[in-house]
């Protein structure tokens, strides 16, 4: 699965514009709209794949819920409702109609990042136990990681980023995301810790895989070839 790939739903066309550009340059495939008849068409037609909508709003009103209601008919999108709506019988209300989170404007968007990277894994732990890339085959459920169909000997930190990557492959990654994802929002190291994890997964992929690319000034990018 490719993850985090969003539609963003935003009547207002500056904030929307802002937030395209945001998650565009983090390494987001983004499309962004700004009617409800736009997004349904969109998912209907099935010509873009999309694992998140983004619903940004002042106040849902009677026709957003009802997009949500038709939306949850016949797809199981992920969807994030961030409105200017505080109170709590509206977050109550949004939640029985099946969305998956709701955050309350104004809110800086490196937060709303963290929100979809958050649904992003529990959209992929309950779709996905086992996934292939290439000659690369993971396991997340046993944590185990086989290559050319060998089992791969890596340590725990080796498999998170591995994990990592496949779930957010094609995708630049800038150092910060990658060591925010894989060591955590407190941990006190460097770059460096990144840099050498990255060094001893390519020893163990070696020449024949060369699937973690080096996005220089910016990080990396896990992309595995397309078989001719």
């Amino acid at each position: 699965m490719l993850a985090s790939r969003l539609l963003i739903l935003n009547r207002k066309e500056m904030e929307r514009t802002e937030m395209s550009m945001y998650f565009r340059e983090s390494g987001y495939t983004v499309l962004g709209c700004s009617e409800h008849d736009e997004i349904l068409e969109i998912l209907n037609k099935g010509k873009h794949q999309h694992d998140i909508l983004l619903f940004v709003t002042e106040k849902p009103d009677r026709k957003g819920y009802e997009l949500i209601e038709k939306i949850r008919e016949f797809s199981d999108l992920g969807m994030i409702v961030i409105s200017g709506d505080d109170s709590l019988n509206s977050q109550l209300y949004a939640y029985s109609k099946k969305i998956d989170d709701y955050i309350v404007k104004p809110v800086p968007l490196p937060l709303v990042e963290a929100h979809i990277e958050a649904l992003t894994r529990r959209i992929g732990e309950k779709k996905i136990t086992t996934e292939d890339v290439g000659d690369l085959s993971i396991d997340y459920e046993g944590r185990n990681v086989f290559l050319g169909g060998e089992l791969l000997k890596v340590t725990a930190k080796e498999f998170d980023l591995v994990e990592y990557f496949v779930r957010h492959r094609g995708m630049v990654l800038s150092r910060d995301r990658i060591l925010d994802a894989v060591w955590g929002f407190d941990y006190i190291g460097g770059y460096r810790s990144v840099d050498t994890l990255v060094k001893k997964l390519r020893a163990k992929f070696t020449k024949t895989y060369p699937y973690i690319k080096t996005v220089y000034g910016v990080g990396y990018c896990f992309d595995v070839p397309e078989r001719s």
